[in-house]
C-alpha cells in the first residue's frame, strides 16, 4: 500500500507556501504525498498532480491531473492505476503519447459538418423540432456548402466573416446575428470536446457587429380604432382559405407575433387545459411563455384539427413540410383592401390599444400577455408574476368583445 503523508488541511497549508516560493524563486515547486506522487506548483500559480516513477531504468514524471479539478483522494486514486498499469506491463506515461496521437489522428478527419451533427445530438435533443430544423436549414443554405468538409480548427475568422457578409448581402441582417450566434455555441462546444485537441480558439467574431447593417426598426401598420374592428374581423372570416382564415383568426384573438403562431407545431398546445406553451428557443426574449386560449380559440382549433389533422404544423403552408408563409397572410389582408393599413404583426398593436383604450385591461397583464422586455432590475420579479389567472380573464374578455364585432 502506498505511504501517503498528505492530508487535507496539510495540503492547504503547504500549497499557499508553494505557491509563494514559485513566485518568488520563479522555478516550479514539489509537495509530496509519498510513493512518488506530488503536486507540482508553477510559478504562474498553476498546480498539477505528478507521479514519479522508474521504468527500465529510465525516471518518469506522468501527470496524472491538474489541481484542484483534480483532489487529493482522485489523484491518489490515478496514480494507483498508474502504477497497476506499470506492473502489468504497460508504462503509463507512454500510453497516454498514444491516446493523445490517436486523438489528433481523428480531429484530423474531423469536419465543421460532422461537430455539428454531434453538437446537435448531444446539446439541442431537448429543442423543439422546430428550432432545430431551423437552425440545420440556416447553415445547410449558408454555412456547409463553404466549410462544412473542413476540419474545425483550420476554419479561420476571415472565412465565417465572409459567410455573413454574403447573408448580410442578401438581406437578412436578423439571420446574420442567429448564424453567428449558432455558430459560436458549435464552436464552445468543440473547444471543450477532447476529441479535438487542434481547436483550440473559437474563430467566431464577438461583440456586436458594430461594421454589419441591421435592419430599421419599423413599425407595423395595424387598425387601433375600435369601431374599424367589426369590419376587419368580417374580412378574415370571408377569407375563402381554410387555413389562411384560420390562421388570421388566431392571430387576432391570441395577438402572438407572426413567427409564433405561423411556426406553431401541434405539439405545444394542451386544448383540454386551454393552454399554448412557447418554448424559449422560440421566443424572442428566449424566455418559455404561456398563452391562454379562450374557448373560442379552443373550438376554432379542435376544428382546424378536423381538417389539418394533429400532427406537425398548426398552419401548413402550400409546399410540404413548411408552415403557412407571412407572405399568405399578408397578401390576404391586401385582398381584402388593408394594404398599408394592416398587417399580421398588426394584431398585436390591435388588441394593446384596443384593451387599453376601450377595455380597460391592467397594462401589466397586456404587457404580459406580448411577452415584452421590462427594466432588468424588474425581470427576476416580473418572470415570478405570470398573472396567469387575470391573463386567462382577459383574453376570455377579448374573444368575446371580438365576437361580438359581427
Amino acid at each position: 500500500m502506498p505511504r501517503h503523508t498528505l492530508t487535507a488541511l496539510a495540503l492547504k497549508a503547504r500549497l499557499a507556501e508553494a505557491a509563494k516560493a514559485a513566485a518568488e524563486t520563479k522555478k516550479p515547486q514539489r509537495i509530496g504525498d509519498g510513493d512518488g506522487l506530488m503536486l507540482v506548483v508553477q510559478p504562474n500559480g498553476h498546480a498539477s498532480w505528478v507521479l514519479r516513477y522508474s521504468n527500465l531504468g529510465k525516471r518518469t514524471d506522468h501527470t496524472v491531473g491538474r489541481w484542484p479539478t483534480v483532489t487529493l483522494a482522485l489523484a491518489r486514486d490515478k496514480a494507483e492505476e498508474a502504477r497497476r498499469s506499470l506492473a502489468a506491463g504497460q508504462d503509463p506515461a507512454a500510453k497516454r503519447v498514444e491516446e493523445r496521437q490517436a486523438r489528433v489522428s481523428a480531429a484530423s478527419t474531423d469536419t465543421l459538418r460532422a461537430m455539428f451533427d454531434e453538437w446537435m445530438a448531444k446539446t439541442k435533443s431537448e429543442a423543439s423540432e422546430v428550432y432545430r430544423g431551423n437552425i440545420e436549414a440556416a447553415l445547410k443554405k449558408d454555412v456547409f456548402p463553404k466549410l462544412g468538409a473542413k476540419a474545425p480548427h483550420t476554419i479561420t475568422r476571415a472565412d465565417i466573416v465572409e459567410i455573413l457578409r454574403d447573408v448580410e448581402e442578401r438581406g437578412a441582417y436578423e439571420m446574420v446575428r442567429r448564424i453567428r450566434m449558432w455558430l459560436r455555441e458549435l464552436f464552445e462546444f468543440g473547444i471543450d470536446d477532447e476529441k479535438r485537441p487542434q481547436l483550440l480558439a473559437s474563430p467566431i467574431p464577438m461583440g456586436t457587429l458594430r461594421s454589419f447593417k441591421t435592419r430599421k426598426t419599423r413599425s407595423f401598420p395595424a387598425i387601433t380604432e375600435a369601431a374599424q374592428v367589426k369590419d376587419l374581423m368580417m374580412a378574415l372570416r370571408s377569407s375563402q382559405s381554410w387555413t389562411v382564415r384560420a390562421a388570421l383568426l388566431f392571430s387576432a384573438y391570441v395577438w402572438q407575433r407572426p413567427t409564433e403562431i405561423r411556426e406553431a407545431p401541434w405539439s405545444e398546445f394542451d386544448l383540454d387545459a386551454a393552454r399554448w406553451v412557447i418554448p424559449p428557443e422560440r421566443m424572442k426574449n428566449r424566455e418559455e411563455h404561456w398563452v391562454p386560449l379562450a374557448p373560442q380559440v379552443v373550438a376554432l382549433l379542435r376544428q382546424h384539427q378536423g381538417v389539418v389533422g394533429s400532427e406537425g404544423w398548426v398552419f401548413p403552408g402550400r409546399k410540404y413540410g413548411k408552415p403557412i408563409s407571412e407572405g399568405t397572410l399578408t397578401g390576404r389582408l391586401i385582398t381584402a383592401g388593408y394594404d398599408k393599413k394592416h398587417t399580421p404583426h398588426g394584431f398585436r398593436a390591435m388588441a394593446r390599444t384596443v384593451l387599453d383604450e376601450k377595455l380597460k385591461v391592467d397594462t401589466r397583464f397586456i404587457e404580459k400577455q406580448l411577452s415584452h422586455e421590462v427594466d432588468a432590475r424588474l425581470r427576476g420579479a416580473y418572470n415570478r408574476a405570470e398573472y396567469w389567472d387575470d391573463r386567462v380573464l382577459m383574453m376570455q374578455t377579448w374573444a368575446d368583445w371580438l365576437d361580438a364585432q359581427k
